[in-house]
């Protein structure tokens, strides 16, 4: 059996812990720099260890695997840290602040024949696969546009993770990443790209759109931190369209006519809450010896990435520990 050890005792950790209930895997370790929260955490899902440094998880030998639910702004040394100890690695997007960094944590790994993957569990999502088998049957012909929105109303304290340079704050990072996933997967990051941005007191992005154009297609994808709108990924091909609510998280997809004559109806539920279906992923990987996942290879961490980059120099958003 696998086991896991988990860095971080937040929101994302405890979806995490939730799903691997429906999965072949357990948690083994849970560690917090609070221990009393690890042990709260260790209590609520019957975990045997909880450890106050993390440091201490990754010198546990029956950990296989470390999956790292912390803010952005500290995966990469949390990462660097953990392969020291040969361990493999799970990363909540985003993987890193930039690209490269993820290229030194992806070239280590590699060199060390360890596991890593980034934890974008979208990609997983049964629904989107099927989606994909759509586009790729030709239902609705070949793909014109694309418009993904993910925007929400976040807590703007200067302190809070949302904001924060320090911790690798903004809508791109955060909630940008799931738009951006779409158009990689049923369109494509190869166009000319240009988008607008608003900027939060602290420097970081509190809302984008980003249009990005081919001879072909045209993709507007928008995120934000600052007000709820509807969340909703809508595909337009030649001869119909698809509509996915809750796109990052979908459990349902609808196949229209231009006309509106629904063509297809794809529905599966979560199981848990979704994130089962990357992390039997992960186990099925581990299991046959593979240090890297197919449906989210490395070079596609590394795309997103170099995308994200190339938009933030834009904006003039930098983060503190970012090399100059």
């Amino acid at each position: 059996m696998i086991r896991f050890g988990i860095i971080g005792a937040g929101r994302i950790a405890h979806t995490f812990a939730q799903a691997i209930a429906a999965t072949s895997g357990k948690i083994h370790a849970v560690a917090s720099r609070d221990i009393n929260r690890a042990k709260s955490f260790q209590k609520a899902y019957g975990i045997e260890r909880a450890y106050d440094s993390y440091q201490a998880l990754y010198k546990d030998s029956a950990v296989d695997i470390v999956y790292v639910a912390t803010p952005h702004g500290l995966h990469e040394a949390q990462m660097q840290e953990a392969l020291t100890y040969q361990k493999a690695l799970l990363t909540e997007k985003a993987f890193t602040l930039n690209a490269a960094q993820a290229r030194g944590i992806l070239e280590r790994a590699n060199a060390q024949n360890v596991f890593v993957m980034e934890a974008m569990w979208t990609r997983f999502l049964p629904v989107i696969q099927a989606v994909q088998d759509v586009l790729e049957t030709g239902t609705i012909g070949p793909l014109k546009e694309l418009h993904a929105t993910f925007s929400f109303a976040g807590d703007l304290n200067k302190a809070g993770r949302l904001v924060n340079p320090h911790l690798g704050g903004g809508a791109l990072l955060d909630v940008g990443i799931y738009p951006l996933t779409v158009a990689d997967l049923f369109g494509t990051l190869d166009g000319t790209i240009t988008s607008d941005v608003k900027q939060t007191d602290t420097g970081v992005d509190g809302w984008n759109q980003i249009h990005i154009h081919t001879p072909d297609s045209k993709m507007v994808l928008e995120s934000g931190i600052l007000e709820d709108k509807p969340r909703h990924a809508t595909l337009i091909g030649t001869q119909g369209r698809i509509e996915i609510p809750a796109f990052w998280s979908a459990q349902e997809a609808f196949v229209y006519t231009h006309e509106g004559t629904l063509i297809t109806h794809i529905n599966t539920p979560h199981v848990v809450n979704g994130f089962e279906y990357e992390i039997q992923a992960v186990i099925d990987d581990l299991e046959a010896g593979r240090i890297e996942n197919t449906i989210m290879p490395h070079a596609t961490t590394l795309r997103l990435l170099d995308v994200m980059d190339q938009l933030r120099q834009s904006w003039g958003v930098r983060y503190p520990s970012e090399k100059v």
